[in-house]
């Protein structure tokens, strides 16, 4: 509750001074006590600062994620190097993140005026000139960051979230921003477009046990960790360094190990610290989206949290957005499944504070309910990613038809969030259509024979396709629809030839098929009979009489009588006592020698 002016500077603020580092002057602070390398990160950050490309390079990650170290310590190594003759740090945190807890400083520059004077300052640069008349530090720092005017500079402004309106900021460095000179920023969040970003996320498994070890031998309580309790530790902090150390110190002080959770959950002012700077900033969409998922801590399919929330019918709803933007504030990460859908997954830190919040919520009891509709989805965790989507869109529907069968749940009304899942995943239609044909009588199958066609327009592998044509044509001869079972027994054929007996019992169905010939002249005919008399006529010499007898019939309502004949004779040289070639060359008045044969 102090007042900014009356709090410490930050143990991270940049010397008054310039000072002769390696090969360039810099006012860069002290490097960080206990940090452990990561080399991975570290790579990636000097490779970005290194070169001429991206004149914007962002770290963008959680608070005490190790953003500021990793910058301090690739800044020392540059600093090493001929790439920049000057590197100059702006601060603007205020808090400090200490082992004891989080600690309040006083930002030292929050402006662009702030910072362009401190600048102008370090560089011994006047503000007035020899005329008397004031220059304005804005002006000369804008001319240094578009000019080489003192050799490549390296402008690094740490804690960027904190500065009063960053992206107005960051909009002025981006528009006078020239090679050779470079920007650095370290930031919790961006919504920037002309940056290029790194995630800092948290440390690799080797890198964390360094840090657990190294922090619990300087603690004392070495002893007390060993490696499942190490494995715990990281595992529960997703390898976080300042949440390890804050783990570690709570056990210190409690002399014995606890539950990872609890011991985070202790300490509210670390949460506070971590988590609320960035949530006072989020849109209302996106509290809603970070709430829920903070109610159930699982991987979630970003698909099946898009739906919950257009299940409220709000047509201006835009889920996505709210989405992106807690990705881009760090608050929550995305990860990829096998099959390439993306799930959402919010760190433990992050969700315990989101669960304090999600109790005083005015909107506690809705996020409730949509939390219960993403349970129906199941949990995944890390290692169920390779399996993707589909064994948790299966679990979902299944869930779904239970409900429904008890009556919990209205088909009617669950229609279109599992229509909008089938949208963003086609396998969730044959999904759909099998909870349809469940919930509707047999003379009814428009649903369930609409949901097949839906799956088929997102035009699927060959043999999916084929499996669902065939279950089209089961679905219409049970209504009796030959039309629609001819053609889709067509288009199943179009992928792999079926079985010749199949297609001689389609051939007969469709010739004694009254509406067929009620309804149809002769030109639709062909187009429906031709293709499969085709089919049969690749095959000849697996046909029967009563098969050919078939096919001459096809021919026939084809209007080719010549080649129904040529057929018909045929069935009569393999069987001359059957019936139905017999019956089918009365019809056409044919010689009844033939018959005696």
């Amino acid at each position: 509750m102090a007042a900014a002016s009356e709090r410490p500077a930050s143990e991270t603020q940049g010397m008054g001074d310039l000072e002769v580092l390696g090969k360039v002057f810099t006012n860069l602070p002290s490097a960080t006590l206990g940090y452990v390398r990561r080399p991975q990160l570290e790579s990636e950050v000097r490779e970005a600062l290194m070169n001429d490309r991206h004149p914007i390079v962002t770290l963008v990650g959680r608070g005490g994620i190790g953003k500021t170290s990793v910058a301090l310590t690739v800044l020392r190594e540059i600093a090493e190097t001929n790439r920049y003759g000057l590197i100059v740090w702006f601060s603007a945190r205020d808090i400090d993140l200490m082992m004891p807890g989080a600690k309040p400083v006083r930002p030292h520059l929050l402006t662009n005026r702030e910072i362009a004077k401190e600048y102008c300052a370090l560089i011994g640069e006047q503000t007035e000139s020899t005329k008397g008349k004031k220059l304005n530090p804005i002006d000369i720092m804008a001319k240094h960051l578009r000019e080489d005017s003192i050799g490549p500079t390296l402008y690094v402004f740490d804690n960027f979230e904190t500065v009063r309106n960053p992206v107005d900021l960051f909009n002025w460095i981006d528009a006078n921003i020239r090679n050779p000179n470079k920007v650095a920023i370290t930031t919790r969040f961006r919504d920037f477009k002309a940056d290029y970003p790194i995630n800092v996320s948290g440390m690799e498994r080797k890198e964390a046990e360094m840090l657990v070890a190294q922090t619990a031998k300087s603690l004392g309580i070495e002893k007390k960790i060993g490696r499942k309790e190490t494995g715990a530790i990281i595992e529960q902090s997703d390898g976080h360094p300042y949440v390890i150390k804050i783990m570690l110190g709570e056990i210190a002080n409690l002399g014995f190990f606890s539950k990872p959770s609890k011991l985070i959950a202790r300490r509210e002012e670390i949460l506070d610290a971590l988590f609320e700077r960035t949530y006072a900033n989020l849109s209302p969409m996106a509290v809603r989206i970070f709430l829920t998922l903070s109610g159930w801590r699982s991987l979630v399919p970003q698909l099946a949290v898009e739906a919950v929330l257009l299940s409220h019918g709000d047509e201006n709803v835009y889920p996505e957005e709210g989405i992106n933007e807690l990705v881009r504030m760090s608050l929550v990460e995305r990860a990829t499944g096998g099959d390439g859908t993306d799930f959402l997954g919010v760190p433990l830190t992050a969700a315990l504070f989101g669960r304090r919040k999600l109790d005083v919520s005015p909107s506690r009891t809705m996020i409730e309910e949509d939390i219960r509709f993403l349970q129906d989805i199941g949990a995944t965790t890390a290692l169920g990613l390779k399996d993707g989507i589909r064994p948790r869109m299966v679990s979902f529907f299944r869930k779904t038809a239970k409900k429904i069968s008890e009556g919990s749940v209205d088909l009617e009304q669950r229609r279109p969030v599992l229509e909008f899942l089938a949208r963003r995943y086609a396998p969730a239609w044959l999904l759909l259509s099998e909870l349809e044909e469940e919930n509707s009588s047999d003379s009814d199958i428009n649903h369930t024979a609409e949901c097949v066609r839906r799956y088929l327009e997102t035009e699927p592998p060959p043999d999916q396709a084929r499996a669902a044509w065939q279950r089209l044509v089961g679905l219409y001869r049970r209504v009796d629809n030959v039309i629609g079972a001819c053609s889709a027994f067509l288009k199943a054929a179009e992928i792999i030839e079926p079985p010749f007996d199949q297609v001689s019992t389609m051939a007969n169905w469709l010739n004694n098929a009254s509406e067929v010939k009620d309804s149809m002249d002769v030109v639709e005919r062909r187009a429906l009979f031709k293709p499969l008399a085709g089919l049969m006529e690749t095959r000849l010499a697996a046909a029967s009489a009563t098969d050919l007898s078939r096919l001459a019939w096809l021919h026939l309502h084809c209007g080719d009588e010549h080649r129904a004949r040529d057929v018909a004779n045929l069935g009569l040289e393999r069987d001359p006592e059957n019936t139905h070639c017999r019956r089918l060359v009365a019809r056409m008045g044919m010689s009844r020698s033939l018959l005696k044969m």
